[in-house]
């Protein structure tokens, strides 16, 4: 049996990546940058350290390292076609596997090295994880619903990325002060 000849895929048309944003795309990407910065309050009111300082040292801390893993979150194929998706399933999975305990570490270890110790730390990692993952699927759908809005403009592709990211990290801050016991100062 003779193989099949393939035909060359040939693109429809490229996309416009330099498309015109609306207002209202404008307003939905600035409204969600108010959500990191908010969680990071809300951790200051969660756990027993009220220190802003901390908690968005905690935060910044997690969000750098959730970024290094992370960025395969979002590898989407110019022209999606046969086995060539298999290689961006695969680092989507990878990423979403790895960016939540990478995050976790980060604020963990900036909380319980940098800020003081907690009682039981195997709790604290818990709860930073447990944050991290619920972070991240936030951070995935927030990214998702803005491309969704701006349509084929590539114009704030960074800012989407570091706003999933920063919804990681400040998700695990959440996560970390609220499961956290802070020992007794002497």
């Amino acid at each position: 049996m003779a193989p099949r000849p393939l035909r060359p895929f040939i693109p429809h048309g490229e996309p416009y990546t330099e498309a015109p944003l609306s207002a209202g795309t404008w307003a939905a990407h600035g409204a969600v940058t108010l959500l990191p910065l908010g969680s990071v309050w809300a951790a200051t009111r969660v756990g027993g350290d009220t220190r802003l300082g901390a908690t968005a040292a905690e935060a910044a801390a997690g969000t750098l390292l959730a970024s290094l893993p992370g960025r395969f979150l979002f590898v989407h194929p110019s022209y999606p076609q046969g086995r060539w998706m298999e290689l961006e399933v695969g680092a989507f999975g990878a990423a979403m596997v790895v960016t939540p305990p990478v995050a976790a570490l980060g604020t963990w270890g900036m909380g319980e090295i940098a800020f003081g110790d907690s009682v039981d730390r195997g709790r604290a990692y818990l709860g930073a994880l447990g944050g991290a993952t619920v972070g991240m699927l936030l951070g995935l759908a927030a990214h998702e619903g803005l491309r969704h809005l701006a349509g084929s403009s590539e114009r704030l592709e960074f800012l989407r990325s570091y706003l999933a990211f920063s919804l990681i990290g400040s998700g695990a801050t959440v996560g970390y002060q609220w499961s956290r016991t802070p020992t007794p100062r002497r």
